[in-house]
């Protein structure tokens, strides 16, 4: 028979590594259940500093500045974030802008592109800029697909509590046989 003083060790350790293992467990599932999108949330940039990425909320944009070498041009891609498993994430309701500096082209270029055009409708425009909006018909004209919803996947790699240490990837043969490589650009 087993006395009482043999008892609290062993109940103790019990009670220990029940508690432990809650604990992990609960750690485990507030970070499952933390807002995805929270985790990516910033701008980022490509390690080849030709692609950026700003993120806020379940909203997205990855733009290509000087798009083809074209100064001024800026090929921009819209939506929303749709979780695709623990840290991926997938565009959705994905769209197609161009931004234009109207300082880096001639008025008659700005001109030819205010113009009414079946490819694109007239977004927003400044004094300084001239924002795009493609159709279906002007995506399908230059763009080797049309489902813009399958091209934005991204992974998060190498968490940690310092986010500027983190890695974003983007994993698409749409833009490139390999992935592409995102980091938390400094902000000041």
């Amino acid at each position: 028979m087993l006395n009482e003083k043999e008892h609290k060790p062993i109940l103790f350790y019990i009670v220990l590594v029940l508690l432990l293992f809650i604990i992990t467990i609960g750690g485990i599932g507030a970070y499952l259940s933390y807002p995805f999108a929270q985790k990516i949330s910033g701008n980022w940039v490509s390690s080849d500093q030709t692609m950026n990425l700003s993120s806020q909320g379940q909203n997205w944009e990855l733009a290509f500045p000087n798009y083809q070498q074209t100064n001024g041009l800026t090929l921009i891609y819209t939506g929303v974030w749709e979780a695709a498993g623990v840290n991926k994430y997938n565009g959705s309701k994905v769209g197609m802008l161009s931004k234009i500096d109207k300082s880096l082209f001639s008025d008659e270029e700005i001109a030819a592109l205010q113009k009414k055009s079946e490819l694109y409708t007239i977004k927003t425009q400044t004094d300084k800029e001239l924002t795009l909006k493609y159709t279906k018909k002007g995506i399908e004209q230059i763009q080797s697909t049309t489902d813009l919803n399958s091209i934005v996947h991204m992974t998060l790699e190498n968490l940690h509590w310092d986010k500027k240490k983190e890695k974003l990837y983007l994993n698409s043969r749409y833009f490139s046989n390999e992935r592409i490589e995102f980091t938390l650009k400094n902000e000041k």
